[in-house]
């Protein structure tokens, strides 16, 4: 196994360092090749295990409802995904703190007693780590989950992806009833509870441009987002990165033609240890058909993303 020792960060566990590929990565290839990223399939957003030897990803068989399937980094190599236990409706977007203490996803399941009455609804659900693996899935509370009502659409009140770097402070992306764009939110959780979410403004000029499946990177000082349109974008769907300030986050920049191309872009994502940069790609085939996603990966260094604020 390619376990090469520990990095220290305060406040946070000791996080493992290890490579997923003997070879170096300087462009973006597809991640572990015909076990997680297949041809027949669409795979997108994925998330370690704390120790980084565990991977959940989102799984779409043609004309089935994506779920969550999770594999394991054995002997320098990636396991046959299966079909995660909880994931059991179209489930996507896992992810697991720092701590590993709670897993979040995203799923169209129905909170319970709340009946969705609009077009489209998907919520994010919590589940707590116990001595036997994770416990039962649970949603979470209003106003991070809104259900939609009678006449709503998507994206009205979708919530699917929840992030945190420090266990604490969480950020999700949604449009909130209401409101005209799918904007980024920040709460903060102490466990038990979550703080009255607060919009983080100032990201793109114009305030109109959706902002999709926000993470931050392992250092803390890059966000890492998808947008549809946004302007220094190749094609439809980009990432596109933002630096952290003593005033906030920055004004955010393309990350760059060695991920942005004509096709799609999105759900970008760092190893634990923040070493790789994971994102997902489709072939656009025009008119708004697009092709199956796949999982890439590359070192994340070959970003320069220091450079991209020079």
């Amino acid at each position: 196994m390619m376990l090469f020792g520990f990095l220290a960060c305060t406040n946070k566990p000791r996080i493992p360092e290890i490579k997923y590929s003997n070879n170096i990565v300087a462009q973006p290839i597809p991640f572990a090749k015909g076990i997680i990223s297949t041809e027949d399939n669409s795979e997108f957003e994925l998330t370690f295990s704390t120790d980084g030897l565990k991977a959940y990803f989102s799984r779409r068989a043609p004309n089935e409802k994506q779920k969550i399937y999770v594999s394991d980094f054995k002997n320098d190599e990636w396991t046959t995904p299966k079909l995660a236990s909880f994931s059991t409706d179209r489930d996507e977007t896992a992810y697991i703190t720092p701590n590993g203490k709670f897993f979040f996803f995203g799923s169209e399941r129905p909170v319970p007693n709340q009946p969705n009455k609009g077009n489209f609804d998907m919520n994010i659900w919590m589940m707590e780590k116990t001595d036997n693996g994770w416990g039962e899935p649970k949603p979470l509370p209003e106003p991070i989950n809104e259900v939609q009502i009678e006449q709503e659409d998507w994206p009205s009140s979708n919530n699917n992806f929840f992030f945190s770097n420090d266990n604490i402070t969480f950020y999700f992306t949604t449009m909130m009833r209401g409101t005209k764009s799918v904007k980024l939110y920040e709460t903060k959780f102490d466990g038990e509870t979550f703080s009255e979410p607060k919009t983080i403004d100032g990201i793109f000029e114009d305030e109109k441009l959706w902002i999709y499946s926000a993470v931050i990177s392992p250092n803390g000082e890059y966000l890492v987002f998808n947008s549809y349109g946004a302007p220094g974008g190749k094609g439809g769907e980009d990432i596109f990165v933002s630096k952290k300030t003593g005033k906030g986050w920055s004004h955010a920049k393309p990350i760059g033609p060695l991920i942005n191309s004509k096709d799609e872009e999105s759900s970008p994502r760092f190893s634990r240890d923040g070493n790789y940069f994971f994102f997902s790609r489709a072939e656009n085939l025009g008119n708004y058909e697009y092709g199956e996603w796949s999982i890439f990966f590359i070192e994340t260094k070959y970003l320069d993303l220091e450079g991209l604020f020079d």
